[in-house]
């Protein structure tokens, strides 16, 4: 954004519905002021890259084929409408896929938007936007090297809204590149991809469906390919309206749940994401939380043992405690994005001929939302736990396969709050196991963990009369956020081995003051003046990639501050990055020599210049530390 303002438009996005029936001297009050939804105009210089996500890419040292999807393309007021975007694959095998997304907002005030990108209907980027200035994230596509051949469709979508009347009137800018590294493709990869809930929502061929209180679940039918040996569900989700921040409500635990014909065939632990103008915008900048510019932990549900079941299925996706949501707090406003897609792994010389599904065993327990008063406000507890067993024979041509899934989780979740403060933490953690033994031989298995603790307190006094809108409030808020996501993520198909690890953290707190304008019976509202300022957010990462032992790992580490009423961009104290290649085939050592550079923030370009791993060397230690100081 290029214009001075220092209005800060507001959504109070947990408030909306919920207020009106609600008063202070009820039992059941929980004060709404301070989860909400925020954007902001711009002071300041705009760096090449404004913000970017921690989770990096360490690319094969060969040069790209560049393959330019979109360059500056426009995003007004366009909804959930796609662009359709035809591009041609150069022919060829790549040993690595990466897409490069990068956004800028132009032309004034906006708020954060998710970003989608599709390629025939299939999901290969879930993101968002960073409110102001610019952003760019990185995602691997090598897992869909088999859909990007020959003439494809990408349909990116950015859910943009335009309203001059409340002075939001940002556009969003966006650049979509691939880099497609000329090598071996790696083996095993999906051969075949269904989209899942295509048109569930909108009419616009990709898949995408909105869940809420009265629209619970929805079912796709699907065909899979005779010859089919594999069948693995990757799914993305986020919450939205009242659920954006679903962990600081009651109830306060989600899960999707996954069924093929009738069964629960999987559950899916949501990520705790939380947008660039989230509780506190001033937090994210300019650095984001944890999966909001990209998603890098999207969760796979294992559905070979149903191919037992025949080679139509219904396939129903479905979101907890939403009509209990509903009824604790009056409102229907809460909903779920989801999107899916079937990955299939085909060999059409060896059709399947039958099966037999010889355990199905699913369980899943909720305690429900409990409540208890005390003299400091109301406590809230829930917790549940789920187990899923499911085996098969599959009797193919050639050979028979058995096959044997088990999914676990559990989650907790605790609340105290009273009208002027809130405490809320979520704890989810899960593993999923699967192996295929026979003609084909794969396994795989992940865990993870993801822990939110959120603290806030806000006080809000009006300064007009509340019975008549518009009405000012004086408004504070401060509080602390911490959030973490530990991922590991194991496949193994036929003697070769993907592994990927993440550990993620981000801390922040800090608070801000000034008076507000309510707009709208839906709790919109303008910060007309702003009077204190302070943040600090610091986020650590430490990553490995790894195929069939060769790879690298990541070690990251960034602090940002926020000081300023006037000048509301924030700046970064310190940016640590490290990238160590890894051979675990041989057994000797080499060591690079460490290098220290300032950097004006990370661009694809930039990998160029990184060694990549080679067959030569078991384990080498190189280090780039970008060191950014900024100052203003």
């Amino acid at each position: 954004m290029t214009r001075l303002t220092l209005a800060l438009f507001i959504l109070f996005v947990l408030c909306a519905s919920s207020l009106p029936s609600l008063s202070l001297a009820s039992p059941m009050y929980h004060p709404r002021y301070f989860t909400f939804n925020v954007t902001s105009g711009n002071l300041g210089v705009d760096p090449s890259y404004y913000s970017f996500e921690a989770f990096g890419y360490l690319p094969p040292n060969e040069t790209p084929v560049v393959v330019k999807v979109v360059q500056n393309l426009v995003f007004n007021d366009t909804a959930w409408k796609p662009y359709y975007i035809h591009v041609t694959i150069p022919k060829g095998n790549y040993s690595f896929v990466l897409m490069n997304v990068s956004v800028r907002e132009v032309n004034g005030t906006q708020f954060d938007r998710p970003l989608y990108i599709f390629v025939n209907g299939v999901p290969v980027f879930w993101g968002s936007t960073q409110e102001i200035l610019n952003s760019t994230a990185s995602v691997d596509l090598t897992p869909f090297e088999n859909l990007l051949q020959g003439n494809v469709t990408f349909e990116p979508v950015l859910v943009n809204f335009y309203d001059a009347k409340v002075n939001i009137t940002g556009l969003y800018l966006l650049n979509v590149t691939l880099f497609m590294y000329p090598g071996q493709k790696p083996y095993g990869l999906p051969n075949g991809f269904v989209p899942l809930f295509v048109n569930g929502t909108f009419h616009y061929n990709y898949s995408y469906v909105i869940l809420n209180p009265s629209k619970s679940s929805y079912t796709s039918q699907v065909s899979l390919p005779n010859g089919t040996f594999r069948v693995s569900a990757l799914l993305y989700e986020e919450g939205g309206g009242l659920d954006e921040f679903w962990y600081s409500n009651e109830p306060a635990t989600r899960d999707i749940l996954l069924s093929y014909d009738g069964l629960i065939a999987g559950v899916v632990p949501p990520y705790e994401t939380v947008y660039t103008g989230g509780i506190d915008l001033f937090w994210w900048k300019p650095m984001p939380s944890i999966n909001t510019l990209a998603f890098h932990t999207p969760y796979q549900v294992d559905l070979t043992p149903f191919l037992a079941l025949g080679d139509k299925a219904n396939i129903t996706v479905s979101v907890t405690n939403l009509q209990t949501a509903e009824q604790v707090n009056h409102s229907p406003a809460f909903s779920w994005e989801i999107s899916g897609v079937l990955l299939l792994w085909i060999n059409e010389s060896n059709p399947l001929l039958g099966g037999h599904l010889t355990v199905a065993y699913s369980r899943f327990l909720d305690s429900s939302p409990i409540f208890n008063g005390g003299f400091s406000g109301l406590h809230y507890q829930e917790s549940g736990n789920y187990l899923l067993r499911y085996s098969s024979t599959l009797m193919f041509t050639h050979g028979a396969e058995t096959v044997y899934v088990v999914q676990q989780g559990k989650f907790y979740a605790s609340q105290s709050f009273n009208p002027i403060y809130q405490f809320a933490y979520l704890d989810e953690q899960f593993s999923e196991v699967a192996t295929e033994t026979g003609m084909y031989n794969s396994s795989l298995k992940i865990t993870g963990n993801y822990p939110v603790t959120l603290q806030i307190s806000a006080f809000a006094t009006p300064i007009t009369p509340t019975n008549v809108i518009p009405f000012n409030l004086s408004y504070a808020q401060n509080g602390s956020i911490e959030l973490g996501a530990t991922y590991s993520y194991t496949f193994s198909i036929n003697g070769h081995t993907t592994q990927q690890y993440l550990n993620e953290k981000v801390n922040a707190t800090g608070g801000f003051s000034g008076v507000i304008e309510v707009i709208n019976t839906y709790g919109g509202a303008v910060l007309v003046k702003l009077l204190s300022n302070n943040a600090i957010t610091s986020k650590t990462l430490q990553a490995q990639y790894l195929i069939d032992g060769v790879g690298y790992r990541e070690v990251f580490l960034a602090v940002a501050k926020q000081n300023r009423t006037v000048n509301s961009t924030g700046y970064y104290l310190k940016i640590e990055r490290a990238f160590s290649p890894m051979d675990f085939k041989v057994d000797h050592q080499e060591a690079y020599p460490q290098s220290t550079q300032e950097v004006s923030l990370p661009s694809p370009r930039l990998y160029y210049l990184w060694p990549f791993w080679t067959r030569s060397f078991s384990y080498s230690s190189l280090r780039f530390e970008y060191i950014l100081l900024l100052s203003r």
